[in-house]
């Protein structure tokens, strides 16, 4: 039986590794494209929504302190075990879709990396298939070893990003060409754009099994994880907002921080950004098996996947571990994930709302204040609407 041997900051790493991955270095510019002068408003409020949220999941996780996490949620407020399982299985989809995604992205930055190698799309493939294995055989080594790496990579990444933050402050200037306010309907749109950089704190629930007190730890994580984002997604907005101009800012959306941080400090900046987003990436899916792993586990255990996903196969990893790492890679090598980013997306909402709902269910077991739930649920719908909207619009 694994030890309960991860502390509070090793699971605050899990966390924030979970949210800030490589995605906001690529959707702050776009973010600011879309709310302007509102930046700020946009982040603070799907920063809002994503505490409402956290809420429901610190409740749940509070009473049920189990490394299943949302499948056990599911499991005791929804009776109807194709419901349950139908929710913990496309959550359980999107997390690897979204490791697909990740792993994808990694290789193109690396292809740019070594373009003078040729072979392009071959390095792309070898990079995104080195990052899933690793980090899939980091995870079976066990939570201590992960978290432990986790740890460490999250806090040099947040140590560059806040030097990067610093930085700005210190040399602060009033932007020469301030950002127009935006219309109401591209403001509100944004919301649904916004909440997605937030995405991913429901892994913290799945350390619940690692942890002595996780009562105490879990709900203070998502808390302590969510406040830290925000904080951390605001400055990098100043830094953007402050330093590069609206021309760099449409003609490189995608690299606008990358920009910034040229401008503020040097070559060296933009050298220490690329390696911050190789980190992220790291960070990013190292979390996200954390949270498949365990998962795929507790539905084997409830008979819902195949006997093998709780059979040894080596360390803490099982072999339906390896098998879903083989079912990632090939996919990664197979298919261009660009299409289904938005299918990603909407399922992760999806469970979002579900979570809201299991909370109502068991308000009273998990003693959870019935505002507080019924106000998350709302917003989070309207973050939907949102999110459609901006798709289908």
């Amino acid at each position: 039986m694994q030890k309960k041997d991860m502390s509070f900051i090793n699971v605050l790493a899990i966390g924030i590794g979970s949210i800030v991955g490589a995605g906001i270095f690529a959707l702050l510019g776009q973010v600011i494209l879309i709310s302007g002068s509102l930046t700020y408003a946009s982040f603070l409020i799907a920063g809002l929504a994503a505490m409402f949220s956290g809420y429901s999941y610190a409740r749940l996780s509070a009473r049920y302190p189990v490394s299943g996490g949302l499948t056990d949620f599911f499991h005791i407020a929804f009776k109807n075990r194709w419901l349950s399982g139908g929710l913990t299985i496309l959550y359980m989809l999107t997390s690897a879709i979204s490791i697909s995604m990740m792993a994808k992205s990694f290789g193109i930055y690396a292809a740019h990396l070594f373009e003078r190698f040729g072979h392009t799309e071959l390095i792309v493939n070898i990079a995104a298939v080195l990052l899933i294995t690793s980090m899939a055989f980091l995870n079976m080594l066990g939570a201590k070893d992960s978290s432990r790496t986790e740890t460490l990579l999250v806090a040099l990444k947040l140590f560059i990003l806040l030097a990067l933050a610093g930085t700005a402050f210190w040399y602060f200037r009033e932007p020469a060409q301030p950002l127009p306010a935006p219309s109401s309907k591209s403001f509100w749109g944004s919301i649904g754009v916004t909440f997605f950089a937030y995405a991913g704190y429901g892994v913290i629930t799945n350390a619940a099994g690692d942890v002595k007190n996780p009562q105490r730890t879990i709900p203070l994580a998502i808390y302590g994880t969510l406040l830290i984002v925000m904080a951390l997604y605001c400055s990098l907005a100043f830094v953007v907002l402050n330093f590069v101009d609206m021309h760099q800012l449409l003609d490189d959306p995608n690299v606008a921080v990358a920009i910034a941080a040229k401008k503020l400090l040097g070559n060296l900046g933009f050298d220490l950004i690329y390696v911050t987003i190789f980190i992220a990436y790291a960070t990013g899916v190292n979390a996200t098996y954390f949270s498949i792993f365990r998962i795929s586990r507790a539905l084997s255990e409830d008979k819902e996947l195949p006997a093998f996903y709780r059979e040894k196969f080596w360390r803490f990893g099982t072999k339906g571990n390896l098998f879903t790492t083989t079912l990632i890679v090939i996919a990664t090598l197979l298919f261009d994930f660009n299409a289904i980013v938005n299918l990603s997306s909407g399922a992760f909402l999806v469970c979002y709302l579900a979570v809201f709902c299991a909370a109502w269910l068991l308000r009273k077991e998990i003693k959870a204040s019935t505002f507080f739930i019924g106000t998350g649920f709302l917003l989070m719908l309207f973050i939907f609407a949102a999110f459609l909207y901006n798709i289908f619009a």
